[in-house]
């Protein structure tokens, strides 16, 4: 899997458009595989990561009132962000109703409060050097991005600094999921309002067909559970052609469902709590249920597909694969095809709980250098509000409250963990190696385990 794969999708979450699928509705893009490497169809997708919290009838979870202030004694800003003023400009040609969580808020920022807000565009890839880099030479830097590739630096090197001191956590407004993300040492560093889940994406046409119930309809009867979702994806299987070999399959994606898989059954990949410093999670209870699972699905029952590539996104689309997943609506905008797709939740592990998912999610940070620490809480919190009520705007109209109110309460309870550390993608190929080889499950998880150690030791200096 390609590092820039994450890189895509990873910026899908920061610009949205209405722009979708066929011109139908806003997503976040083609298939991407979590935070474990991602891929899209388009660098200028949308983000649905929902915006509620879990029984908000609305579906808007900042609540009856916004928290702004009337008024800054201090509005001015500098932000370091992923998208340029001539892309945000040529993104507003193509769609004059594009939002963009920074571009749009600062035009409405600067009104509200006066003052003026610099935004500093680079690529993805470059603004965590370019933080860096301002942060070391003493320029002021206001507001940044956290996202997977550059937490945990940012909190171990103390670029960034403790959000608490700037915003109030307590507040149900923010998400938990993304302050846990980007906690380091005890120290939350980043608030987010926002998030895309990943989802099982099937193929409807094809259930109905063969007279088997849907992931959504398990869903509805509280057991949508990985011995459903293995039963449903078995009687999918088969070798249509004759040659011994199976050629339609149950399920398939990127080599990095086994990321959804542990986030399904309760678990991150890499424990930034550990004991000894920075470990994984792959040698606890829940990765083996999760890597023995997989291994069972791919190399004993094989209702799984051997990743090839993107080869998946092709036999979504001819009726080779009954599901897959996507990010949030996407599931059920990114395809066109002759078949009518639906999606659901990923099914619940045996050590998870309902809900528990993966996804994408990032959130902003106050660098070390920021002059108005104050004026970046203010505008990250406008910057959501804002984000809530276009969302509610289109999706609702676009999907229904129900679909919309579940989405929002998977954003609320998806398991994330940064990936900016050496040595990352080694144990990542250690693992889909190990589990579409038949290596024990024991041996490939240590080795991994071990290239997570060593690699945290080169990136933090442990």
């Amino acid at each position: 899997m390609k590092k820039k794969f994450l890189a895509v999708m990873m910026a899908i979450t920061c610009t949205l458009s209405l722009a979708a699928c066929g011109g139908d509705a806003p997503d976040e893009g083609s298939s991407a595989p979590g935070n474990s490497g991602t891929e899209s169809k388009s660098e200028s997708g949308t983000n649905e990561g929902g915006s509620a919290e879990e029984g908000n009838a609305d579906g808007d979870s900042s609540g009856a009132a916004s928290a702004l202030p009337d008024s800054l004694e201090n509005a001015d800003l500098v932000i370091v962000w992923d998208t340029t003023e001539e892309a945000w400009n040529n993104t507003l040609q193509e769609d004059p109703d594009a939002f963009n969580l920074v571009w749009s808020t600062k035009a409405a920022f600067e009104e509200k409060y006066g003052g003026t807000v610099t935004v500093i565009g680079v690529g993805w890839g470059e603004q965590q050097g370019q933080v860096i880099s301002m942060v070391n030479s003493g320029e002021v830097c206001d507001l940044a991005q956290a996202h997977d590739q550059n937490f945990p630096t940012y909190g171990a090197k103390h670029v960034v600094q403790d959000i608490s001191k700037y915003v109030d956590l307590n507040d149900d407004f923010w998400f938990d999921s993304t302050t846990k993300a980007f906690t380091f040492g005890g120290v939350p560093y980043a608030v987010g309002a926002d998030a895309a889940p990943v989802v099982i994406s099937y193929n409807k046409t094809l259930f109905s067909q063969a007279g088997i119930k849907t992931p959504m309809e398990y869903f509805k009867e509280g057991n949508w559970n990985w011995d459903t979702f293995r039963e449903a994806a078995l009687a999918l299987t088969g070798d249509t052609d004759g040659d011994g070999t199976n050629d339609v399959y149950g399920f398939g994606w990127w080599d990095s469902f086994y990321v959804q898989m542990l986030n399904a059954n309760g678990i991150v990949g890499i424990n930034y709590e550990a004991e000894n410093g920075v470990g994984s999670n792959y040698t606890t209870t829940q990765a083996t249920e999760a890597f023995t699972f997989l291994q069972d699905g791919y190399i004993k029952d094989k209702f799984i597909q051997i990743p090839d590539g993107d080869k998946f996104i092709s036999d979504y689309k001819s009726g080779k694969l009954a599901m897959t997943c996507e990010y949030g609506f996407a599931a059920i905008t990114a395809y066109e095809c002759d078949y009518e797709i639906e999606w659901a939740p990923l099914p619940t592990g045996p050590s998870g709980e309902t809900y528990d998912c993966g996804g994408s999610l990032t959130g902003f940070c106050i660098p070390a250098t920021s002059k108005n620490p104050e004026g970046a809480a203010v505008f990250a919190r406008m910057a959501y509000e804002m984000l809530h009520e276009w969302q509610n705007n289109t999706r609702i109209a676009l999907y229904g409250q129900e679909q919309v109110d579940l989405m929002n309460t998977l954003s609320e309870h998806i398991n994330f963990a940064p990936i900016g550390i050496e040595k990352y993608w080694d144990a990542n190929w250690t693992i889909f190696s190990g589990l579409k080889d038949g290596i024990p499950v024991s041996t490939f998880a240590t080795n991994a385990d071990e290239q997570i150690k060593e690699g945290a030791t080169v990136t933090l200096g442990e």
